[in-house]
């Protein structure tokens, strides 16, 4: 049976923030990065967009990015970032937004209830 995992006492965890704050000063490890203000960054991501050059080779360039983002080449420890799960929905939603599309114009329908699209790509943005 494995032992138990023992917690550091303050004492450890005050000595061990010095020590990482001596080699980040010496330049042995990085610095923290600050922490994201999320908010800002979709707001000024999403005003940056909208006034974006209109020009009709967008699709590359999103795909590009998307490629960056899901499969990063240098990830070797094979661990996924949330970003890479955002993107991800990100591809997801727009093959099911596709198949919803197909799925009225087989209906022969054009137009539907925001609620039927909801229904129908929920269980991505729950995921």
């Amino acid at each position: 049976m494995a032992a138990k995992k023992k917690h550091l006492t303050q004492k450890e965890k005050n000595r061990n923030a010095e020590i990482k704050k001596e080699l980040q000063e010496k330049g042995i490890i990085p610095q923290d990065k600050p922490r994201l203000n999320r908010k800002k960054f979709v707001d000024e991501a999403m005003e940056e967009w909208d006034n974006r050059p209109q020009c009709y080779i967008w699709e590359f360039y999103l795909i590009k990015a998307l490629d960056f983002i899901v499969a990063k080449p240098e990830r070797r420890n094979y661990r996924v970032s949330q970003e890479a799960v955002g993107a991800a929905k990100v591809l997801k939603l727009a093959i099911r937004l596709y198949q919803f599309s197909k799925k009225l114009e087989e209906e022969g329908r054009t137009d539907y209830k925001f609620s039927e699209q909801w229904e129908y790509i929920k269980d991505i943005l729950d995921a």
